[in-house]
């Protein structure tokens, strides 16, 4: 693939809560249908020095205050654990690390700045009277701010919010001011080799709406390594845990399973749900998405509609000013799967903390065995059974609503799934040419019935096509249980270009974790818009798991 910085600034904030919403957005919900949640522990009374705006953040504690249905929320209830002694890590744009709300959390010397080398990754002050320019580098570059804030915002210092690991330790990173394939894989692994259990990663490829093609984008293969390294030999080879934002495309068709990055096997991504439980309009669909957590439904600055409470630039430059309700130190409008990712972030820190020897793939099975279910509406996929959990898989939310005192609970006295094993088709032929603007797929078979491995946990698809219009193509997966992970859709690209699949590309899928391995793999294909044509050349299933 082509250097990422040939993307410019709008790769950077998937989630951005701007008015350019650099990945897409969306309008409210049309679901009326909201679920009774599990109801919540009420906002806890806090010692004194307790932040002031708590009761604002509805993502942490949902009493109705928002408007929204109360305990829609991540379900801290009482927990004890703050993210003590877990060291979490934000690849970004600028991050004011020193912040008031964060600089108590601050591992120092540890950040870095990709534009200037040093290890203050702050935004760029701004010359005497310039407009407000959120861009990536501009001086109200707020995103990465937001994101930190949400993720370990301090408690119990009288100023703000709090996160919802408000005692882990920050290191910072703004790859995305210099976005080449090089610093991005850098910032990877300058996590992990920093000490970093948890990284979040709120941004992704551009969505159709602000100028992606809509089709396959490919990640890095240096940032797939450096991700894979991290998993093998961080935490003493635990493996850190890597967060990704799904993306906030799918009011535009976008799919997460499109995205190399967000589907890549060694990530955890994360979709989002609103304060009544209902997927937001904008989270994009996926079979690789594992879990969703609250944000606001609407992406952009100032919405009438209730978004998440976070840190901001402190003073005057940033998404408030003196005037806005929080002060201008911090916003109540950030948006998006950015949002929604450091909540799950800070969830893990909090399970690391309850238990220090999970792996990063015990992280993922416990926070997909206890997530709750979404509340559902009109023209919003429906749940499909799992082997999970009783309410099933639904592919804008995955296995569900992260909820942070089951996930806690489950990690304290987990055993661990043991060593990773893979099972590997090798590479399959295809079949002939596909039927044109036809809803009959060609159905191709893989038997894993020599398998050494038990359980699947995840699983990769690679496929190989001479299809001149990529977008026309259904592809799905279904496996031995009979259940389905539909890969791609049939979708238009940007000015009728789509990417080749000549050269191959993967699909991720966790929506078969749990199910035995071993059976038939069925691959299906179909054409199902008209007149371009072709095969499939090969394709070949890795299955992962223990």
């Amino acid at each position: 693939m082509s250097s990422l910085s040939k993307l410019s600034v709008r790769l950077s904030l998937c989630a951005l809560a701007a008015a350019l919403g650099a990945c897409g957005g969306g309008s409210d919900s049309a679901s009326t249908d909201p679920a009774t949640p599990t109801p919540t522990e009420p906002v806890p009374t806090e010692p004194s020095g307790a932040d002031p705006l708590l009761a604002q953040q509805w993502h942490l504690f949902n009493t109705g205050q928002s408007g929204g249905t109360p305990g829609s929320d991540l379900s801290l209830g009482s927990l004890g654990e703050r993210g003590n002694g877990i060291k979490v890590a934000v690849v970004d744009g600028a991050v004011q690390i020193g912040h008031p709300d964060l600089v108590p959390n601050l591992l120092a010397g540890l950040s870095h700045n990709y534009a200037t080398g040093s290890a203050d990754p702050s935004p760029s002050p701004a010359a005497s009277g310039q407009a407000f320019d959120d861009n990536v580098g501009g001086p109200d570059d707020a995103h990465g701010t937001a994101v930190a804030g949400i993720l370990l915002a301090r408690d119990n210092n009288a100023y703000g919010g709090r996160g919802v690991a408000p005692r882990a330790q920050l290191m910072a990173f703004n790859p995305l001011i210099q976005s080449t394939d090089v610093n991005m894989a850098d910032a990877m692994a300058r996590a992990w080799q920093g000490g970093a259990a948890v990284v979040n990663n709120s941004w992704g490829p551009p969505d159709p709406a602000s100028g992606g093609t809509g089709s396959f984008y490919r990640a890095s293969p240096l940032w797939q390594q450096a991700v894979l390294q991290g998993v093998a030999q961080g935490r003493g080879g635990l493996g850190t845990v890597y967060l990704i934002a799904s993306g906030n495309g799918g009011a535009s068709g976008d799919d997460a399973n499109r995205d190399g990055y967000a589907n890549f096997r060694a990530v955890l991504a994360v979709g989002a749900v609103d304060d009544h439980n209902r997927p937001t309009s904008y989270t994009e669909r996926g079979a690789n998405v594992l879990v969703a957590a609250p944000s606001g439904n609407v992406v952009g600055r100032f919405q009438s509609t209730a978004g998440v409470l976070t840190t901001d630039i402190a003073g005057p430059r940033g998404y408030a000013d003196a005037s806005s309700i929080t002060g201008a130190d911090h916003t109540a409008f950030f948006d998006g799967t950015s949002a929604s990712t450091p909540m799950v972030a800070g969830v893990v820190a909090l399970m690391l903390q309850a238990n220090p020897n999970l792996s990063w793939r015990d992280v993922r099975w416990i926070l997909a065995a206890t997530a709750q279910s979404a509340s559902l509406g009109a023209g919003q996929p429906a749940a499909v059974p799992s082997a999970m959990n009783g309410h099933g898989f639904q592919s804008q939310v995955g296995f569900g609503r992260v909820n942070a005192t089951a996930a806690v609970d489950m990690a304290r006295g987990f055993n661990t799934l043991g060593a990773e094993r893979t099972c590997v088709s090798g590479s399959l032929p295809g079949g002939a040419v596909l039927a044109d603007d036809s809803l009959s797929p060609q159905t191709l078979t893989w038997n894993a019935g020599s398998c050494s491995l038990n359980v699947v946990e995840q699983v990769t698809l690679r496929l190989v096509s001479d299809h001149t219009y990529t977008g026309d193509l259904r592809v799905s997966l279904r496996s031995p249980a009979g259940r389905v992970s539909e890969l791609s859709v049939p979708h238009n690209c940007r000015e009728s270009i789509c990417a080749s699949l000549l050269s191959g590309f993967s699909f991720g899928s966790v929506r078969h974790m749990g199910e035995a391995a071993r059976g038939n793999w069925t691959l299906q294909v179909s054409d199902e818009q008209a007149l371009d044509t072709g095969r499939v050349l090969s394709w070949e299933v890795v299955l992962y798991g223990h």
